[in-house]
Formats: C-alpha cells, structure tokens, sequence
C-alpha cells in the first residue's frame, strides 16, 4: 500500500534520526576520538591552572599518557579536553568490539567508560564525567587537524585564564586582546605551556612544531638533541 504524505514525512524524519544516531567510522582512516571533562572550568574546587600533584591537570596528564602508550597512538591534550588519533582504526575498534561494529555511538560509550575509570582511580577529590565522541578523518589531514586543534585550545586556554582572573566577557574579546592580556599577568607562566596544547606519542610527551615538521623532540628528556629522530611523517605535511 502506498504511503500518504503524512506517513512518508514521518517516515523521513524518523530514518533520518536512525541515521544519525547509527553513524559509523571507517576502519581504513584513523580514528579520533574526543572527550571533555563535564563542568571542570565551572567547578570553583577545580583550578586548571594548578599542576601540582594529584591536582585534575596533573591526573589527566598521567590518564593521557597511560592511554597513547597503551593504544600506541597520538595525542593533543589540553586543560580539560583530549583528542587521541589512531592511524590503526582497526586495532581500537578491535580492541573495544567484539563484534567489529564501527557505530560511534558503541565506540565512544566503551572508550570514555575506560577513560572514565582509570581517570578517576588517580583521582582523589570528585568524580570527574567524560563526554565522547569519534568520527574519522582522512590521513592527509592528521596534520591540519593538529592545526587547528592547536588553535581552538588556544582561544580556550586564554578564555579560561582571563575568566579565573576575574575579567569579564573575556569570550568576546578576539583572539591577540587575550593573548596580549594574558601574557601580562605573570602567573600566565603557569599555563603558558598548555596554550596550544601537548602533544603525546606513545607515552611521551612531543614538541609539536618540530614533529609536524619531521622531527621527533622528546620533551620527557632533559637533552632535546640527544632524543631528537627523523622519521618518515609525510601524512603529517602541512596541508593548510
């Protein structure tokens, strides 16, 4: 029986919404997988500046760690976000599924409930959630993505700072007024190294300048030159 109009537009709306919510990845393109702590940056018990031990940037720092060695992938991490990038989609997807489906919605529900508890095993104050989500990208653009990456954290981390600093509607202002304000407050110093975000690979922590240009500079090490590799990276070529 053919359908009315009625039945048709209710039809449409509801495939799409199955569509949606039924989203795959593509195990031949590297995988990024994204999470952001809940609320962290409106929590006044919460100060993101503060890296001393067991304080949430030093735990999320270890978390991040344990996982780019553990999953032997890369990593952008900022204050209170982190994007891991799986060139092997497939050993992730292997690795989460038994039954091999590539849905983000399943990969990222698994993924953050392993985020979730080894994060919060470290932590010693309160239960820190974790939203997720993954998409694929093509391998010519890892670097691009690294990109701008680096510059939406940016406008987060200097956001945040100037918000903790008691200045008001600092998310209006563009971009250099909140860099030029920041670096004139010398506590800045302290989350100067998080502006564009760190970088992890396989456990350690990278310059990322130099590996997008190449080079692997190992910052975990006290001599940059003595740790410094050239590697093949051509899917990392500037492509912007």
């Amino acid at each position: 029986m053919e359908k009315t109009y009625q039945e048709k537009k209710w039809y449409n709306y509801f495939n799409t919404i199955r569509n949606k919510y039924n989203m795959r990845v593509s195990p031949k393109k590297p995988l990024v997988i994204f999470l952001n702590a809940k609320d962290v940056t409106k929590n006044k018990s919460i100060n993101l500046i503060d890296n001393s031990k067991d304080s949430f940037l030093d735990v999320a720092q270890k978390t991040v760690k344990y996982f780019t060695k553990k999953y032997n992938c890369l990593a952008i991490f900022a204050l209170d976000e982190v994007n891991f990038i799986f060139k092997d989609a497939q050993s992730i997807i292997d690795e989460i599924n038994n039954d091999k489906t590539y849905r983000t919605q399943d990969i990222a529900s698994v993924f953050s409930q392993y985020f979730y508890e080894y994060f919060n095993n470290l932590n010693k104050n309160d239960q820190i959630y974790w939203y997720c989500k993954c998409y694929s990208i093509p391998e010519d653009k890892i670097s691009s993505y690294i990109k701008y990456k680096n510059r939406t954290i940016l406008k987060g981390v200097t956001t945040y700072f100037l918000n903790k600093n008691l200045i008001k509607n600092s998310w209006q202002m563009k971009l250099e007024e909140k860099i030029k304000l920041c670096n004139s407050n010398e506590n800045y110093e302290k989350i100067k190294p998080f502006e564009e975000g760190i970088l992890y690979l396989e456990g350690d922590k990278i310059d990322i300048k130099q590996y997008l240009n190449g080079k692997k500079a190992n910052l975990n090490q006290e001599s940059k030159e003595e740790n410094e590799k050239y590697f093949d990276l051509k899917m990392f070529d500037d492509l912007l």
